[in-house]
């Protein structure tokens, strides 16, 4: 082009907003000469004011209506290709939309999340199944501590898949994400102050509105609003009850469990296939996309963990559990691949 654009505009697939700044634009000398973002839905435009000849330099980020970040950048040159100071944007390492410091620190997060999950909520289930009434207080105690130290994790995990400037920082904490983030923790230094009452139910109904909190943040279906986000409610919840199951039986063994677990892993699997089928554009997709790799691979450790549901080896059975968790962490972490 021969004159710089007044205006740059992105359009996304989805509503999105910005984090921080939302749209850099960076000139040829390296100055900043993007006004403010306007976020209208699924598009976000900024002015630009330069007369500079050269190469110019975009970024941008965003967080998704899931409250996934995702950024990224480009150039266009006005007149002539030159040198920019912010050039090395271009050529920032990606995984999905997310640095893969980011995207490892969001599955961190999430799987420290989903363990906690399990040892609080799922060994309440236990507890409540074998009408026990102590003796799983390191296993719970655990779990809340693992509740906790996630939603920390996870705000940093959110910053470095953008960017840690104070912008960013206020930007995040003010979204969605920043809310539910809040919710989580409170419902996890709420689920300990009932502990020490060594009732179940309280915690089973604060673990229903964690995993409800954990759906609002999951990929949603394309057309049919809030079904993906009640479908990884249930998915999260059956996962918990049958790993923190398991913790709690290898602790205190008891028959009645195996009717428990086997209802709630197929419960899992159900819901697993459902929005695997969901969230894959194509067959082809499963073999050329991260989330699809991520997908296979869980898939196998799912068939794995099948097999000793099936033996009823209940250890073995609780180490592939907590495989399986941490594949379903990093696809959480992934963008879907459609």
């Amino acid at each position: 082009m021969q004159s710089v654009p007044a205006t740059v505009t992105l359009l996304f697939t989805e509503p999105v907003t910005p984090a921080g700044a939302g749209i850099r634009v960076y000139s040829p000398s390296g100055r900043q000469v993007a006004g403010p973002t306007i976020s209208r839905g699924a598009v976000l435009a900024a002015t630009v004011t330069s007369s500079e000849l050269g190469t110019y330099v975009v970024s941008w980020q965003v967080l998704a209506a899931d409250t996934h970040p995702s950024r990224g950048a480009f150039s266009f040159d006005v007149g002539r290709r030159s040198a920019n100071p912010y050039a090395t944007l271009l050529n920032a390492g990606e995984i999905g939309t997310a640095t893969p410091l980011g995207l490892a620190l969001q599955a961190l997060a999430h799987w420290v999340h989903f363990a906690g999950f399990a040892l609080v909520f799922g060994v309440a289930g236990y507890r409540l199944l074998t009408k026990g009434t102590a003796g799983f207080e390191r296993l719970t105690g655990a779990g809340v501590a693992l509740l906790i130290a996630a939603e920390p994790l996870a705000l940093i995990a959110q910053l470095a898949s953008l960017s840690f400037d104070g912008d960013t920082v206020l930007a995040v904490l003010g979204s969605s994400f920043g809310r539910l983030l809040a919710l989580r923790l409170g419902a996890a230094l709420l689920a300990w102050t009932l502990m020490a009452t060594g009732r179940s139910w309280p915690l089973l109904a604060i673990g229903a509105v964690v995993a409800l909190l954990d759906g609002l943040s999951a990929h949603a279906i394309p057309g049919l609003p809030g079904a993906g986000q009640v479908l990884v409610a249930i998915h999260v919840s059956a996962m918990g009850l049958w790993v923190g199951g398991l913790a709690a039986y290898l602790q205190s063994p008891d028959a009645r469990f195996a009717r428990f677990a086997a209802a709630t892993f197929a419960t899992a699997v159900m819901t697993g296939l459902v929005l695997a089928f969901a969230h894959t554009a194509s067959v082809g997709a499963l073999i050329s996309t991260e989330y699809g790799w991520a997908l296979v691979a869980k898939a196998a450790i799912v068939v794995g963990a099948a097999a000793t549901v099936l033996v009823r080896r209940r250890r073995l059975e609780l180490g592939v559990a907590t495989i399986a968790i941490a594949a379903a962490a990093l696809l959480a972490a992934l963008p879907p691949s459609r």
